[in-house]
């Protein structure tokens, strides 16, 4: 699901600044507020979702 978004950042606090994820992306990905995502900050910044506990358990059983 290839996505590319302009978005604007906003501050968070008094040093903290913050960007809001797609929407489509966040649905696609079942994501609620309270998951974890995994930021990796290299020349870039790329978002991972953190598996959830329990999540492609029930293929093993």
């Amino acid at each position: 699901m290839p996505i590319k978004v302009e978005r604007i950042l906003f501050r968070v606090g008094e040093g903290s600044l913050a960007v809001t994820l797609p929407k489509a992306w966040v649905i696609y990905n079942r994501l609620k507020p309270g998951d974890k995502v995994e930021v990796i900050v290299n020349d870039g910044v790329t978002v991972h979702i953190k598996k959830k506990p329990g999540a492609g358990d029930e293929a093993e059983s």
